[in-house]
């Protein structure tokens, strides 16, 4: 089944690991696949050539989401989007008082702030078409306490109330905002994370096992196809079961 089939998709944070696994499931389901990216240009490149093998059009777009301005105008530049991904994001792991303001402001202005740009150069072409779906990805870090990543689950559960805020500000208007709640994954910041750490938390797993991102890949693309078409507003939380 090719639910997009002629909708153009941005997954950002898209040169590798959950990102990645989200535009190979948006072109294999026909979309028109823009790769966001930041630093990785060639695995962004790699991603958009198998992209492509799956006979759809892909692109890459080097995103700094760190300069919301920069953000906004390379995001502004592409066609109108009928799908938005916020995927990408950074993470500092230290406790609160060893990490500095320096940082704090790096993981927010990247997690949070990227997202509002990216949201807000899109959403003018989506409301001229009078739709459009925008999925968040945001963390279980938002929805628990997670020592180490104060900034990180800062930014996270800003995402989570802005899903909600523009949920209800846009939905007479056609366009549709949700958001995931990944757990630990086999993909992405989980492959950095010290082993003793994800030890403990595949220990807290009721399914006994990380997610494999194709898991992930597949909440994301039904929240942003039309069998979603009256669902907005929600966090779909995708953790094995960690924080039932």
């Amino acid at each position: 089944m090719r639910r997009f089939e002629g909708q153009r998709v941005l997954v950002t944070g898209a040169s590798r690991g959950l990102g990645r696994d989200m535009a190979l499931r948006f072109a294999a389901e026909g979309a028109t696949v823009f790769i966001g990216f930041r630093h990785r240009r060639e695995e962004a490149e790699e991603c958009a050539a198998r992209c492509a093998e799956l006979g759809v059009d892909a692109t890459s777009v080097r995103l700094d989401l760190e300069d919301a301005a920069a953000a906004r105008s390379a995001v502004a530049a592409l066609p109108t989007l009928d799908v938005l991904v916020n995927n990408a994001a950074t993470v500092r792991d230290r406790f609160f008082l060893m990490q500095s303001d320096v940082e704090d402001a790096e993981v927010i202005a990247v997690n949070l702030g990227g997202a509002m740009a990216c949201i807000r150069a899109a959403l003018p072409g989506m409301l001229r078409e009078g739709r459009g779906a925008i999925v968040n990805v945001a963390s279980v870090a938002a929805l628990h306490g997670s020592p180490g990543q104060a900034s990180y689950a800062a930014s996270k559960g800003g995402m989570i109330s802005l899903t909600q805020t523009l949920a209800a500000e846009l939905a007479g208007r056609g366009i549709r905002v949700n958001a995931v709640a990944p757990g630990l994954f086999d993909a992405g910041m989980a492959e950095r994370m010290d082993h003793r750490a994800r030890t403990e938390k595949l220990e807290r797993i009721p399914m006994g096992r990380p997610g494999r991102s194709q898991e992930l890949a597949a909440v994301v693309a039904f929240l942003a196809s039309n069998e979603a078409s009256y669902i907005t507003g929600q966090t779909i939380v995708v953790d094995g079961g960690m924080t039932a």
